[in-house]
């Protein structure tokens, strides 16, 4: 693997060598898992915390918030549990060595024609390729496929169980206006449990920017993924991208209607 070390910014040097301390230092996992998810987390239980209910009421508790709460603790634990398997595979599997993993990530960007700044659970970085990977710890079972359908997630009876938001375009809108050259630009929503998954693929997962896989053939995809593909790494690449991680916060310094955009909530 070699780093390249070219067209770097002025204005970005300290940014790079960071990042490239980083890689030197054999830390390829770089970022804070879950931290986007944390913040919304705090914004939840502040809104819980503060909420005031008749003594007289049946139900002392918000449903609807406390299964908000649940799920996104579940979506902490699933983005951790990728980062740490992907920190395993990269100090034991030597063939994939090269592989540089960007946790937690959110780039703002002008004429976003959305209510919130979509974030990026996982981005993989091999030479000049980008891989995108969405964390969802959902519980499956082994009985019931799940497929791709109009870019949604459903069972074998056609039931909703996730919509997927691929990111794929923005990260290519940002190099592209960064001016960094780049080959490509995967995405994948990765299933995160402990169970056998039947995951079909149809005609659509196979022209998906979100391509449905289970944590247990994430190794595999990435064999797959990087064969024949050049290993050097461009810091310049690397350094735009860390400029998107979400920074951690005091709790008290936190500005929670900024968290509102930025995670839609």
């Amino acid at each position: 693997m070699l780093l390249n070390k070219d067209g770097i910014r002025e204005e970005d040097k300290s940014l790079a060598i960071g990042v490239r301390n980083h890689i030197a230092n054999g830390q390829f996992v770089i970022g804070n898992p879950g931290l986007g998810l944390k913040l919304t987390l705090a914004k939840l239980e502040e809104e819980r915390d503060n909420k005031v209910f008749n003594p007289a009421d049946w139900a002392m508790k918000d449903a609807n918030l406390e299964e908000q709460i649940a799920k996104t603790k579940a979506g902490i634990e699933g983005e951790k549990k990728i980062c740490d398997y992907l920190a395993r595979l990269l100090k034991h599997d030597a063939e994939l060595r090269g592989l540089v993993v960007f946790a937690s990530l959110s780039y703002e960007q002008e004429n976003n024609d959305l209510d919130y700044i979509p974030d990026t659970d996982i981005l993989l970085v091999y030479g000049q390729h980008l891989m995108v990977v969405d964390a969802k710890n959902i519980k499956t079972k082994p009985e019931k496929p799940l497929m791709l359908e109009d870019g949604i997630i459903v069972d074998d009876k056609g039931k909703e169980v996730l919509e997927v938001h691929p990111s794929t375009h923005i990260w290519k809108r940002v190099l592209n206006n960064a001016g960094i050259p780049f080959e490509s630009v995967e995405g994948y929503v990765c299933i995160v449990n402990d169970n056998e998954t039947n995951i079909i693929r149809n005609d659509e997962w196979y022209s998906s920017q979100t391509k449905l896989i289970h944590i247990s053939e994430l190794r595999q995809i990435l064999h797959e993924w990087i064969k024949g593909k050049n290993d050097t790494l461009y810091l310049n690449m690397l350094t735009e991208i860390a400029k998107a991680q979400i920074k951690e916060e005091k709790s008290t310094d936190i500005n929670f209607d900024s968290i509102k955009k930025k995670f839609g909530i």
